[in-house]
């Protein structure tokens, strides 16, 4: 019973090794004033694992970063698009 203990403590951890900060970039259909990035940026910080958050309202866009163990672009534009907005992904510029 103990290895087994131990066996899971090494699986834990080496799953925590494997989570990766990821950048995930859209473009924001539908925002038309301040008030839609504060709602864009407090939508997706609710998710678990979101590090930053940076909506542009000029630019109509959304970068993400986030841990890749606990959440994924696919979820953060669902809840980008359940806010009312309609998010699709885009390639982020490198930089």
């Amino acid at each position: 019973m103990k290895n087994f203990g131990i066996m899971i403590m090494l699986f834990g951890f080496s799953q925590i090794a494997l989570a990766e900060t990821r950048n995930a970039c859209f473009s924001v259909e539908g925002m038309t004033c301040t008030t839609c990035t504060v709602t864009t940026k407090a939508a997706v910080k609710k998710l678990n694992g979101i590090k930053d958050i940076q909506v542009s309202l000029n630019e109509k866009s959304a970068v993400i970063k986030y841990d890749d163990a606990l959440t994924s672009s696919d979820e953060i534009k669902k809840k980008i698009d359940s806010v009312g907005y309609k998010a699709t992904s885009k390639q982020c510029d490198k930089g």
